[in-house]
Order: structure tokens, then sequence, then C-alpha cells
């Protein structure tokens, strides 16, 4: 189950400006079938849901059979930005974000060394394994935290059996990465050419993660399938990814919003937020153009920057994503009176919880005048991630094409690289 509400929008668009967004929609869905739009080569992430043959799949299981016969109790994913986020965001939404069943997974997507060091510290002496993603294998961070991780792992188990002890995801014929894994006959799945990194999530970037945490993939593909079929229809007000496009545009081109705040109700969705955040943020922002966005944990957060959220600047929107049934809950019992409390007697969590989302809407909404899209899913399983971040994609691709950039580059990501490999001393 999949619900975009606009109910507490309160600067609606009007009928003769939806007409001219219908119209441009309309041209812009013919030039990308057309590969006319710079970066139209690179919606290859629509075609994932079809992609996974049950060999490739296999293959996946099989080796995610073999490390689990090995018993390995600690898995170090290497790798940052949509290498990373998406894969976490699955995780924790799927598996909760205190998971500790095993293998567990370590993150290394930084290059801290408070960071990086205690984790060294804690597999010191340990088998564990390592998946590294990268497409080119050039990337700072995860070529760093790969050779260090990998010459700790030689240190354990020896080097003979290293390459048993690591999968790499990577590009097909070409880059660092690609060539020592070939040269060390390391196990290999491969990033298509035609998805970008934020997009890459329901590729095997993911996909080998998730079948090593025990998700279903096709029940991930099966949620995504369902959000294209959903978003077939061109018509903008049957279309939901493309009515919250246009909305989007909407509010920083004609109502002049600069942020736009994405809201979640649980630690476990948080990276669903960061996952959100660097698909529309790194898709928009270019060419002086763009949103800019943020992420809140209520009710965390209203203990924070609630006070602003509700009569500060107004120059922002908020997207409230809710779960209409949780896997998990519990009830409150309580007997006595002596913390004022007992008003919640036979309550759950989730019930209290989903009564603080619809008080903020209501102040937020009705008091704050902030406009509030309400996105909600089904519960926080495989099915409901796969059509969450199809369904991200699309709707940003729309978005990025209103603001007439391309929404599947990043150059000014390149700019830090440039003058970082500088500064260290890199020679071309």
């Amino acid at each position: 189950m999949f619900k975009f509400k606009i109910d507490n929008i309160n600067n609606r668009i009007n009928d003769r400006l939806l007409k001219r967004y219908q119209i441009e929609i309309n041209s812009i869905l013919k030039k990308i079938d057309l590969k006319l739009l710079e970066g139209s080569e690179m919606m290859g992430w629509l075609d994932v849901v079809d992609v996974y043959d049950n060999h490739q799949i296999i293959l996946m299981k099989n080796k995610v059979a073999e490390w689990k016969k090995m018993q390995l109790k600690y898995i170090v994913v290497i790798g940052i930005g949509g290498s990373y986020v998406g894969i976490r965001a699955a995780i924790d939404m799927c598996c909760g974000s205190f998971d500790a069943t095993c293998p567990r997974i370590i993150w290394v997507h930084n290059m801290s060394a408070s960071y990086i060091v205690p984790l060294m510290k804690k597999l010191k002496h340990k088998k564990f394994g390592i998946v590294v993603i990268s497409k080119s294998g050039g990337t700072l961070e995860p070529a760093i935290g790969f050779r260090m991780f990998r010459e700790l792992l030689q240190k354990n188990v020896g080097i003979s059996k290293l390459s048993k002890y690591i999968v790499a995801i990577t590009d097909k014929e070409k880059g660092t990465l690609h060539d020592y894994a070939k040269q060390q006959r390391i196990v290999t799945f491969t990033i298509p050419n035609d998805v970008g990194g934020r997009f890459s999530t329901l590729t095997p970037v993911g996909m080998f993660i998730f079948i090593l945490k025990g998700l279903d993939p096709l029940l991930i593909l099966k949620g995504a399938k369902q959000a294209i079929q959903d978003t077939s229809n061109n018509n903008i007000k049957e279309n939901t990814a493309f009515t919250y496009a246009c909305y989007r545009h909407y509010f920083y081109t004609v109502k002049h919003f600069q942020f736009e705040n994405f809201i979640v109700y649980a630690p476990s969705l948080q990276f669903v937020g960061e996952m959100w955040k660097q698909i529309f943020a790194e898709s928009e922002g270019k060419n002086g153009k763009g949103l800019f966005t943020t992420l809140s944990l209520f009710t965390t957060d209203l203990h924070s920057i609630g006070q602003y959220l509700q009569q500060g600047t107004r120059n922002f929107f908020e997207a409230t994503l809710v779960i209409n049934k949780p896997k998990l809950d519990t009830l409150i019992k309580i007997n006595d009176n002596v913390d004022k409390l007992k008003y919640l007697n036979n309550k759950s969590l989730n019930l209290i919880n989903k009564k603080a989302f619809e008080g903020t809407i209501m102040a937020h909404t009705k008091l704050g005048k902030i406009d509030n899209f309400v996105i909600e899913i089904g519960t926080d399983d495989e099915y409901h991630f796969g059509y969450l971040f199809m369904w991200f994609a699309i709707a940003v691709t729309i978005s990025g094409y209103l603001l007439k950039i391309n929404p599947f580059n990043q150059p000014g990501v390149e700019q830090y690289k440039a003058n970082m490999f500088k500064l260290l001393g890199k020679k071309n």
C-alpha cells in the first residue's frame, strides 16, 4: 500500500498552471523516449526489475551460502554515497536500526581515524568478509578503506585464502577495482553502465547485501515494478510521482521556498530520509538551482528545532513519511498513576507515535502555515522499500527536468576531489 496525500497543502496549484505543467511533462516524457534530454541515457535503473534473471540471483545466493558456512560474524561493507546510503536505508528499514543478527554489518563510509581505528581494533585476529563497492575503484574513501581492511584481513586469514573473503561490486570491464579483482580471482558482481551511484541500490550494489541479511530481493524488485506501473499514467492528477515533482517545482519557482524538510518518526527510517536527501540534492543541486534537502527525526527533533519549524522563517515545506502498520509494536501497561500516565494504559507505542504525527501535522499546517506532503506506506518491509526507492527516482527525474538540468550527473562533486588529490600530492 502506497499513498501520497496533499490534504495538508495550503498553497495549491490552480488548474490553469496544472495544465501548463501537463504540457511540459508530456514534452519531457517524449524527449526521454527519444533520448533527446541530457542524461536520459543514464536511466537504466528503470530496467532493473527485469535485469535479474535466476542465474544472477543464484550466483549471489551461492556466495552468501559459502560465507554462512564459513560462519563469518562480521561483514565489512565499503562504499560511499550511492554505494552506501540506499543499502543501509533498506537494511535499517526492514531489519531495524538495532539489528544484531549475524552477520553484523560494519559500514565503512568515512576516512576519519576516530571511526576507522576502533573498527580495525574490533576486527583484529577475527575472520570477516569484505564487500567493496566502487564503480571505478578510484574514489578515495572506499579505496583507502579497502586497502586498510584488506591488509588486516590478510594478516588474519593469510594471503592464500584472502580472495574467498572478498566480494567486489564494480564496473564490468574496467577500473582499478575491476582489474584488482580479476587479478586476484575475487568474486565480482557488476554495476550497469547506464546506472549512476545514487540510482544503483536495486542493482548488485544493494542486492548482494540484502541477500546476505536475509532480505528477499524479488520482493524488493516486485515493489519497484509496482511503482513503475503505478506511475505509468502521464496524467499529473493521477500520477503521484508527477504530482510531487510539479509541487516541488511550484514551491521553488513560484512560492520561492528554499528548503524541503523530510520527516520520519522512527530511527529505523532515518536512512530512508538520507537516501531521499541524496537522491534529490545530488540530482537537482546544480547550475545555481535546486531546493536544499533537510531531514528531521520526530518526535526527537521537535524538542530541538521544533520551535523554528513552528514559528520561524516560512521558507520551507515538508514531506512526512509514515508507516501505516509497523512490524513491531508493544502495549503500555500502567496500573498506577504516580507519573500521571494512567491515561496511556493499554495504548501501543505505535498509536502514541501516530497521534504525535497527527498533532504535529495539525500544528504545522493550520497554525504554522507549512505545506506538508504525507507519504504513507503499508509497513516497513522489502516490498515497500523497493516501491519507495523507485518512486523517488521517478519523481526526481521529472523534478530535475522541470528545472531544465541534467538530474543524472554530479559535476560539483568532482571539484572537491580534484582539490583534495592536488593537496595530497597525487600526480596524474
